[in-house]
């Protein structure tokens, strides 16, 4: 009798055990299920946004306001990693080389090169859908983030480097308004250059990569170009040798000065010895930090638009800003493509404007109350809808072309070359980088 009884329980058991492995096997798709519900849907992910505005203290609370406002609401949720802005790009490329895996980044005109050149890029046009792009944003803001067709950069916030002026100098030698073309701007720094001696008329950059970037604009203004639409060099044509003949004369006549940066053309702006300058949308800060009080900026600071060669012309300008990425290896390209709506909606960019002066670039925020109330913004929108993208801002070897341009306009400013000759050494030196 116990022999059968164990028997009997034996079979139980094994029956039992049978059964649940049974319906282990077939309840596995139910239990995955209850997991994955357990865990959440696919938008409660983490997504890493990377960049170095989240680093530096006169940012770092806008990042994290950006950031909070969108884990608030409950779907995926964001996460800063960042590094000094001169680390970025290098930071950028190696994390995609690696294992570890970044959803979104912030990167400026000048990393976009080397980042689209990796091949880490995902296109925006696939990610954020081209009839939402072009329904949204200005055509000129979405050329700064194409690269051979593609929207690896989604636009944030997009401002040309345009020009300055100081009204209150202007005023004393005649000039109620600034010049609008090239024989007015000659003019107009002449009789600044005859009223005091010591003036710098124009703080135009000739030193350092920066030299290349302030004259671009000049030379589009005088229609010319350092490549062509095929991207051969072409900066030994006639437009060119115009434009660096120009620049040859406003140094002879002492119009501008050699080793002039943008550090020291702020500088020197800020207390009354340089007119007119070159700069970004957050000029009206830096003047700020350089001593002028903020009761005297409508005097002593103004944005303006790129004289012209001739009555008719286009004025010229060229983009400058910030753009966000999302990256191949992103498992989150859906949700990364929400969370950068959030960023350049009305209501972050108008915040964003309001506490660091950066430009919007959806179309309802340029075209709300806020920008149009805003004198200074409203007169950079303006100079921004013609402006170009600066000529090496796609090449990952930029700075070095950079490096080359300047070297061969500084030959030219110092009398080591003639125009031509530095333009057709400048070709021969271009175009093998670029080979």
């Amino acid at each position: 009798m116990k022999k059968k009884s164990l028997v009997v329980l034996l079979l139980s058991v094994t029956m039992a055990l049978s059964l649940v492995g049974c319906g282990g096997k077939n309840n596995d798709k139910a239990n995955t299920k209850k997991r994955e519900e357990a865990k959440g849907p696919e938008e409660k992910a983490e997504l890493v946004w990377a960049g170095w505005s989240g680093e530096e203290d006169s940012t770092k609370g806008i990042i994290e306001g950006m950031i909070n406002s969108y884990n608030d609401k409950g779907g995926a949720q964001i996460k800063w990693v960042g590094w000094p802005w001169a680390d970025t790009q290098q930071q950028l490329i190696i994390r995609n080389q690696g294992s570890e895996v970044l959803d979104i980044a912030q990167v400026d005109i000048g990393m976009f090169g080397a980042l689209s050149e990796a091949g880490i890029l995902a296109d925006m046009n696939e990610i954020m859908g081209e009839d939402y792009l072009t329904e949204n944003y200005d055509p000129a803001a979405l050329e700064v983030g194409q690269v051979d067709g593609k929207q690896l950069g989604m636009p944030w916030s997009i401002a040309s480097i345009g020009m300055l002026y100081n009204p209150s100098l202007l005023e004393k030698v005649g000039y109620s308004e600034p010049p609008k073309t090239i024989a007015e701007f000659e003019d107009c720094m002449k009789k600044l250059k005859e009223y005091d001696s010591e003036i710098i008329p124009y703080g135009i950059a000739t030193k350092e990569g920066t030299m290349a970037s302030d004259f671009q604009p000049w030379l589009w203004t005088f229609g010319g170009s350092i490549l062509d639409k095929d991207g051969k060099v072409t900066v030994d044509n006639d437009a060119a040798k115009e434009a660096a003949s120009w620049y040859k004369g406003l140094l002879d006549k002492d119009y501008i000065q050699m080793n002039i940066t943008r550090f020291d053309a702020r500088q020197l702006f800020a207390n009354d010895k340089i007119a007119f300058y070159d700069d970004a949308i957050s000029a009206r800060g830096v003047a700020v930090s350089n001593g002028v009080s903020e009761d005297q900026l409508p005097e002593k600071i103004q944005p303006m638009e790129r004289p012209v060669l001739k009555e008719g012309d286009t004025p010229q300008s060229a983009m400058w800003g910030h753009l966000l990425v999302v990256f191949k290896k992103s498992e989150h390209k859906e949700q990364a493509a929400d969370f950068i709506k959030h960023i350049v909606s009305e209501e972050q960019s108008l915040k964003y404007l309001e506490d660091n002066g950066m430009l919007p670039v959806l179309n309802t925020a340029l075209n709300s109350d806020a920008v149009k109330n805003d004198e200074w913004a409203n007169k950079w929108v303006s100079i921004t809808k013609t402006g170009k993208k600066l000529e090496f801002a796609t090449k990952s070897n930029g700075g070095e072309l950079d490096n080359i341009l300047v070297e061969e306009l500084q030959s030219i400013l110092i009398g080591d070359k003639d125009v031509e000759d530095a333009l057709n050494s400048a070709k021969g030196r271009l175009s093998s980088e670029l080979e």
